[in-house]
């Protein structure tokens, strides 16, 4: 039995980009009838947008002792008064174009042990690569959930706590030390020798020191379990995607000399500050803008699955995008810059 109900959206919301921007991985679809259907809460959804109209199908009735609606609300960020910070990146000399074109983005509350776990296994994968190997990860170890039991829940710590490394390669892209890590992340969270939720009401910098203590998570890992999972808005992933973007943009950000690929520990607080100081308390959402921004230009494959959700994606219709804007003493200059 499912259990149905929609939302009336007062706000833009674009559930396709939401869902398939690279920040979860357990959803799939749209399927012929614009289905997307997943696993979230322990629980299996379904979800379908039509205009402002967003209709949803759960296995269960209540999620975390939630109404099924309420969970889902604010799973899909529709509590968070997005627009306003919107509205003032529009005329952004670096956001401005992201956030036309990628308008209805937002982040999802995922739950922080599946987070946690799910971005440890993402290091240096494909998305599509992640959600495989989460996929047969939650079929082996994950309990199945009850009402739909071809699917299966996130699995809890203690259930791998007590696995080898050898068992978890298959799951890891045949990598033993990530499996490794995984499975001594588990015995730590088990152990309580960490508390994930405990993290939400510390400060940002404090707690991805602390996610940084354990083995695996470096600063971009832990960024993305703060933004996604702990409510750490002014949180700022830095991979890639976003540094090239910070590079582009930011001559203070290309001096630091960091390579294209990851930055030193030193390099990447650097650039977490240059962002809160241009983007505000909300520069989370503005490193999702840009990853997904940059994904697409670059990317044709990825821009023909996600156009039908976008407003418009013109690489050409912003040419100072795709190169240095560097302005000297202006807007898009930051202290040491």
């Amino acid at each position: 039995m499912m259990f149905k109900g929609f939302f009336q959206l007062s706000g833009p919301f674009s559930l396709g980009l939401t869902l398939l921007c690279g920040q979860c991985f357990r959803w799939e679809g749209p399927d012929a009838r614009g289905w997307f259907q997943g696993v979230a809460g322990d629980a299996l959804w379904r979800l379908k947008q039509e205009g402002d109209r967003l209709s949803w199908e759960c296995s269960r009735k209540e999620i975390r002792a939630l109404p099924a609606a309420d969970w889902l609300f604010r799973y899909l960020g529709l509590d968070d008064e997005l627009e306003p910070w919107i509205r003032t990146m529009e005329a952004d000399p670096i956001l401005g174009t992201p956030v036309r074109v990628l308008r209805g983005l937002r982040l999802v509350r995922q739950e922080p042990w599946e987070c946690t776990l799910s971005y440890m296994y993402a290091q240096g994968l494909s998305v599509k690569v992640i959600r495989r190997a989460l996929s047969k990860f939650c079929t082996q170890y994950g309990k199945p959930i009850q009402g739909a039991p071809l699917f299966h829940a996130f699995p809890e710590p203690g259930v791998l706590a007590g696995l080898s490394p050898d068992s978890l390669r298959p799951f890891t892209n045949n990598y033993r030390a990530r499996a490794d890590r995984i499975i001594r992340m588990a015995r730590a969270v088990e152990a309580r020798v960490i508390s994930l939720e405990h993290l939400k009401g510390i400060p940002c910098d404090e707690a991805r020191e602390a996610l940084m203590v354990l083995d695996g998570i470096g600063p971009k890992i832990a960024d993305c379990i703060l933004l996604f999972s702990l409510d750490h808005s002014s949180a700022f992933p830095v991979d890639r995607w976003v540094l090239r973007a910070m590079k582009r943009h930011y001559r203070s950000v290309k001096l630091l000399g960091a390579g294209n690929e990851a930055p030193t520990r030193q390099q990447y607080l650097k650039i977490v500050r240059k962002a809160r100081h241009h983007f505000g308390n909300r520069c989370g959402i503005a490193s999702e803008y840009l990853f997904l921004f940059l994904r697409l230009l670059e990317d044709e494959k990825l821009r023909k699955e996600l156009s039908p959700f976008c407003q418009t994606l013109d690489p050409y219709s912003n040419p100072a995008f795709l190169s240095p804007a560097w302005n000297k003493g202006g807007k898009n200059a930051l202290p040491g810059s």
